[in-house]
């Protein structure tokens, strides 16, 4: 699978002789014969009789290889552990690769295995942090902490044939604006402004068109009698978590001699 190495065990017992370090190196196939590619790798650490764990972050693809690079006082070493598995395949390479270099192999063997073991986790956003341990927010690359939460900003300007709900948000997040309006007996006259992907330091508007019940409800009242208009402005953050903004719209009534214009409250 491709994910992040954010865990790797080297299980040898006993040690050999010497004080022992090993780095973790994670190879890839360049297509060429007997050629790979260093794509990653660990900063060496001691190694003691046991199992020994350590953490690391490492980014991979499926069919990656999994290597070791290790050194005792004056020499390199490499260790083997012995298999009954023809499966079980190792392949030696000369020195110490760095990254992003290229290397061929020149020695192969089978029923053998490095002592390795990884935990590989989901990457789902890219961002090089593993989903389960490393990153609190994996539904976007630009915060490994918590996902942030959305704020919102809403101003109305009240036109004759539609109410204009104008929003910032505090990350990039879609929002979508709605109204209702009460006629009396039981009906309403609902609103859609749509949604859109407002983005931080821009204004995004909304226009709440007035259906005709709406409309013929206005002519009917007075100037000095209003309605009510409940807008709800929703924004949805990358985790999932909406947040809710409500705004009430006065629309004064209006019949002869009436003003277009709304207050908020």
């Amino acid at each position: 699978m491709n994910g992040v190495i954010t865990r790797w065990t080297f299980s040898v017992v006993p040690i050999p002789p010497g004080v022992l370090s090993q780095a973790l190196k994670i190879f890839r196939s360049t297509g060429g014969p007997s050629q790979v590619q260093v794509v990653g790798e660990s900063a060496p650490a001691p190694i003691a009789s046991g199992v020994n764990t350590f953490s690391t972050r490492i980014s991979v693809h499926a069919g990656d290889l999994i290597g070791t690079f290790g050194t005792t006082p004056g020499e390199p070493i490499t260790v083997f552990c012995e298999t009954t598995d023809p499966g079980d395949r190792v392949a030696a390479i000369p020195g110490n690769p760095p990254l992003n270099s290229t290397a061929a192999t020149t020695e192969e063997g089978s029923e053998l295995q490095v002592p390795i073991t990884v935990s590989v986790e989901p990457d789902a956003d890219n961002d090089g942090f593993g989903d389960e341990t490393q990153d609190a927010c994996p539904q976007s690359a630009t915060t490994q902490a918590a996902c942030p939460p959305v704020t919102l900003s809403s101003t109305k300007q009240v036109r004759k044939g539609s109410v204009v709900i104008v929003v910032t948000s505090s990350t990039e997040a879609p929002v979508t604006v709605t109204g209702v309006a009460k006629l009396g007996k039981g009906k309403k006259a609902k609103l859609n402004g749509g949604t859109k992907t407002v983005v931080p330091g821009t204004l995004g508007k909304f226009t709440l068109k007035f259906s005709s019940k709406l409309k013929k409800k206005l002519k009917e009242l007075s100037p000095k009698k209003k309605l009510t208009l409940k807008v709800t402005v929703s924004g949805t953050s990358v985790a999932g978590a909406v947040t809710t903004k409500i705004l009430k719209v006065k629309l004064k009534g209006r019949g002869q001699g009436s003003s277009p214009r709304g207050d908020t409250k």
